[in-house]
């Protein structure tokens, strides 16, 4: 199994094109797509869900595939101002869960992060995902705040 990270972009008609596809398919269940993005009401409508998060310059986007066949998804909001990164919608298709990927993938977001030079990486994560807490624990990440007990605001030093 040949694991690579590339960069897309939303705006890309090429990589819209396959994102698409890619996301109705994993959104299909509701509540894949309420972990993932809880404000996104279900049916998962693809045009809503890049008109509200992708829109921004400061958003990079990042695919995980598995021998050229998108497993994962991973974004980073560059808040250069506040030397943060966020990252957000992480998602690994359910067939290669449990195999190390959520890790690559955060590993990598991070690894742009740094990069960057930011000193800081967020994240929001829903308190009943706890496959996703499990991980960001792992990374290092600890619990800053939440909201309404439905979610948790990660943090984690990067310096």
């Amino acid at each position: 199994m040949s694991i690579t990270i590339e960069k897309v972009s939303y705006t890309n008609q090429k990589d819209s094109r396959v994102l698409e596809a890619t996301l109705i398919k994993w959104f299909q269940n509701p509540k894949e797509l309420n972990l993932t993005s809880p404000n996104m009401s279900y049916p998962f409508k693809y045009k809503k869900w890049v008109s509200t998060f992708y829109t921004h310059e400061s958003i990079e986007s990042f695919v995980i595939k598995s021998d050229d066949w998108i497993v994962g998804i991973g974004n980073l909001n560059i808040m250069s101002e506040t030397n943060r990164a966020h990252a957000f919608h992480i998602f690994i298709d359910e067939e290669y869960r449990r195999q190390g990927l959520g890790v690559k993938i955060m590993s990598f977001l991070e690894s742009v992060a740094k990069n960057k030079q930011l000193k800081i990486m967020t994240s929001w994560v829903m308190s009943k995902n706890k496959p996703a807490i499990q991980l960001y624990d792992k990374l290092g990440f600890t619990q800053k705040e939440t909201s309404k007990k439905k979610s948790f605001f990660m943090e984690k030093s990067l310096i």
